[in-house]
């Protein structure tokens, strides 16, 4: 079966890419479906987050919504999910979602550029997953991360198709956030203080 990194790096993917066509996108959609189906991916990759009942998260990145139903679950109705992309595909993907499973605490938003709608200092944990490679300019988006966790809330970032070396050095390059934690998925951030 094909890799995720693999099928990314043939549809040359990679830095400054965050508005794929939306071919790019429905090829990327299926890939992640596959790996879903043949290898559970999602499922463990949500797992590692350690989301809470009542959270408000924002599911920054949100691509074909793969993580959408857990988040739901995992937050409740106590919770809220947002979930954010610059791709109207990706907005189109969660809303079917949301019908599907009849979703009430998810609310999808497009995002302009790398600004959402999201409430500012509202948000317990904002987790970017296998996104943070696309970005142009790391610090626009880790301000707007910023902008919306509130002051004891959490990013989480995975690496995805690039170094961890260069996504730390992406993170404190910023000045906003300190590495709190890592593990082999993905760095935990803070609002640096």
């Amino acid at each position: 079966m094909l890799t995720q990194q693999k099928a990314f790096k043939d549809l040359s993917f990679g830095k400054g890419r965050e508005n794929i066509p939306n071919v790019a996108f429905r090829l990327m959609a299926f890939i992640m479906r596959m790996m879903d189906v043949f290898g559970n991916h999602s499922d463990r990759n949500f797992k590692t987050l350690g989301l809470k009942l009542g959270q408000t998260v924002v599911d920054y990145g949100c691509g074909p919504a793969r993580y959408i139903l857990n988040a739901s679950k995992t937050v409740g109705m106590q919770g809220r999910v947002y979930a954010v992309d610059i791709h109207p595909l990706a907005i189109e993907q969660v809303k079917r979602k949301i019908k599907k499973y009849n979703l009430r605490n998810i609310e999808p938003i497009l995002a302009k550029g790398y600004s959402c709608s999201v409430p500012q200092q509202s948000v317990d944990v904002v987790y970017a997953l296998d996104m943070f490679h696309m970005i142009s300019n790391p610090t626009v988006l880790l301000t707007e991360f910023a902008r919306m966790v509130k002051t004891d809330g959490l990013v989480i970032i995975e690496d995805g198709h690039q170094s961890r070396s260069e996504t730390k050095s992406k993170i404190e390059a910023s000045s906003l956030f300190v590495i709190a934690e890592e593990n082999k998925y993905h760095v935990v951030c803070r609002l640096r203080q």
